[in-house]
């Protein structure tokens, strides 16, 4: 049984976690196409309040992630999930509300001559996007994942480290007919959700910052503004 079965199992049988309220991850729209199910993503989101860590950083976005689209064909039913500039922007926003300033660079090697305050360069990767409805399990569950990389370079463009993680999202199954697509909008969105939360709340921790700060350093919490 893999992990997602399993989580969706759990998922069917108690009740679902506490959602993080305080952060809005993009917002899944289903669009009806001829013979196809698209599904583009709309951000929607509003800073986290977190703690700025006080270093600069470079953030490489590479095309196959800002213009990534699943295509998928199921039981005779095709699906086309564009996920690509939503999940471009929402990284982009939480790294500026994480981090002092934030430099695009145009590629993992281009951080020292962008700006020469920048200590280090991420890129990130869409490594997996699932999704199961209860026709796949023959549970009462929509559910979606969202399995994400982040690799972290030098200003020169040398590997550091990666990290790796997954937003899970899940719905009950609906009792009237005709609401499977909305569910599955919500399951995305909350799979979407919970991998914002993540960089939000560890990404601090993890090995590819640790080498950027000083652990020891006072760090002051900054409010973060929303954008105009």
């Amino acid at each position: 049984m893999s992990v997602m079965e399993r989580r969706i199992r759990h998922f069917d049988q108690r009740a679902p976690r506490r959602e993080l309220r305080w952060l809005t991850w993009p917002l899944l729209v289903l669009l009806a196409g001829c013979g196809a199910t698209q599904m583009k993503v709309a951000t929607v989101i509003p800073p986290p309040l977190v703690t700025r860590i006080p270093v600069v950083v470079g953030v490489h976005v590479p095309p196959e992630f800002s213009t990534a689209v699943q295509h998928e064909e199921r039981d005779g039913s095709e699906y086309l999930i564009d996920v690509g500039q939503a999940q471009a922007d929402g990284f982009l926003r939480l790294m500026s509300a994480m981090f002092a300033r934030v430099v695009p660079v145009a590629s993992v090697a281009a951080g020292a001559a962008t700006d020469p305050e920048i200590r280090g360069v991420f890129e990130p990767q869409l490594v997996e996007l699932s999704f199961v409805t209860p026709r796949d399990t023959g549970t009462s569950v929509y559910a979606v994942s969202l399995k994400y990389r982040i690799n972290a370079y030098t200003p020169t463009g040398q590997p550091v480290d990666s990290w790796t993680f997954t937003g899970y999202g899940a719905q009950p199954g609906a009792q009237l007919p005709g609401q499977g697509t909305e569910l599955l909008r919500k399951a995305a969105a909350l799979a979407m959700r919970d991998a914002g939360a993540k960089i939000a709340v560890e990404f601090r921790e993890q090995a590819i910052v640790r080498g950027l700060i000083d652990e020891s350093a006072p760090i002051r919490p900054v409010e973060v503004q929303p954008p105009p």
